[in-house]
């Protein structure tokens, strides 16, 4: 089932990019990847989500069974894929809605909001001993 989620998100993503403009598609698919690694780097840190998505050990060809056993592995948490899904197709939608420099403004603003959000949650799990006064 997680196998045919990820198709139909990926499908999703690059038709809905598609009908804004054929940049688009590349756009809406940087967009999903941008906000999938957010969405794991938010629960494993920005080292735990480079590790999870294993681009610096992938081996030419792509498609062999190790690489795809690790893209298999990024697509295991249907409510992240889900999320990354919505935050592509929702840009792509304001980029039909608004003027480009907007959603441009829109797209980083939300990427330095997931940052800090990862910095946040990562800064506050390293010190579980320090206390508020």
């Amino acid at each position: 089932m997680q196998i045919w989620l990820a198709a139909f998100a990926v499908a999703l993503v690059v038709v809905i990019g598609y009908a804004g403009a054929p940049p688009g598609a590349v756009v809406a698919l940087l967009a999903f990847v941008i906000a999938l690694f957010l969405l794991w780097a938010r629960e494993l840190g920005f080292k735990g989500a480079w590790e999870k998505f294993g681009l610096q050990s992938l081996s030419p060809p792509l498609w062999k069974q190790e690489n795809i056993d690790r893209f298999k592995a990024l697509f295991v948490d249907e409510q992240k894929l889900v999320k990354a899904c919505t935050v592509s197709v929702a840009l792509i939608a304001l980029s039909m809605l608004l003027p480009r420099n907007l959603v441009i403004f829109v797209f980083l603003a939300a990427v330095a909001l997931g940052v800090f959000e990862v910095y946040r949650t990562t800064s506050s799990a390293a010190r579980p001993g320090t206390r508020i006064n």
